[in-house]
């Protein structure tokens, strides 16, 4: 993606709209990754990302991860609710986005202390996860982990000791209230990409509403793509027919009206609420 490149050439790497099919891999998405999807439309975001991408680098690789260094300690994109993102061209499926931890209660928060602490817990070792993973460094700390496997990501906020050697690891026993049950599904999902190497989609928090999500997005994308709302309603909406868009009482406008405004809430900052 070009800073200030047009809307429609944006749309070069979204799916066709016109097309539910394209959409049906959006039914395993969680909410983090529902939030993704939104913020990529964004064209501001878009054009904002391709100043803020220089702000990383990479610093090199150990076994299945990518180690990112940051130049500040709070990125560009933190005005975005990111820590470090990949090309907004990239969907759910294949980007690699590590949010705010304050923003996104889902992320996993942990302590690293030296192997020879007398602490109950068994020694860690990152290099022997097999799932890829990117650890970005910020100048001050902490340590940014995040786990991909199959479309799906784990996002790890690690303080202590240095992640790369071998610890021992401790989450907090007693997190708030608005935070445990996210906290404690990390934990669990952490624990068997431990034991297996994977991240099972069973522990990862699926959105209830993805098939409303899914016309939301599409008539988003028919709205970036420039199409008329009759042109949207036509391909979007199960129940088209001319009669009754044209009908007094107007039923199908209003309901593509509301997807309209809803995808435009959430691409324009309401994917932050996703998150939490």
């Amino acid at each position: 993606l070009v800073a200030g490149r047009a809307v429609p050439e944006l749309l070069t790497a979204m799916p066709d709209w016109t097309k539910d099919s394209d959409y049906a891999w959006t039914d395993a998405l969680s909410r983090r990754e529902w939030a993704w999807e939104f913020l990529r439309r964004n064209p501001e975001f878009s054009s904002a990302w391709e100043t803020a991408r220089l702000e990383y680098g990479t610093a090199g690789y150990e076994g299945q991860t990518t180690i990112i260094v940051s130049q500040h300690q709070v990125p560009t994109l933190a005005l975005w609710g990111c820590l470090y993102c990949s090309s907004p061209e990239e969907d759910a499926r294949k980007a690699a986005v590590l949010w705010l931890p304050e923003a996104h209660p889902g992320v996993l928060r942990l302590t690293a202390f030296p192997v020879s602490a007398d602490i109950e817990a068994t020694m860690f070792l990152l290099r022997e996860i097999v799932s890829p993973s990117i650890l970005l460094e910020l100048p001050e700390g902490p340590q940014n982990l995040l786990f991909m496997d199959g479309g799906h990501g784990l996002q790890l906020v690690i303080v202590g000791e240095d992640i790369m050697r071998p610890v021992r690891l401790m989450a907090d026993g007693a997190p708030q209230r608005s935070s445990a049950q996210p906290q404690l599904r990390a934990l669990q999902c952490f624990q068997d990409l431990r034991l297996s190497g994977r991240l099972y989609a069973s522990h990862l928090q699926r959105e209830p509403l993805s098939l409303y999500r899914r016309l939301v997005l599409r008539a988003l994308d028919g709205h970036l793509a420039g199409a008329s709302q009759q042109q949207i309603a036509q391909h979007v909406l199960a129940d088209y027919s001319d009669e009754k868009w044209f009908s007094p009482d107007r039923p199908l406008r209003e309901r593509l009206r509301r997807a309209l405004r809803r995808g435009r809430a959430l691409m324009q900052g309401g994917y932050r609420r996703l998150l939490s």
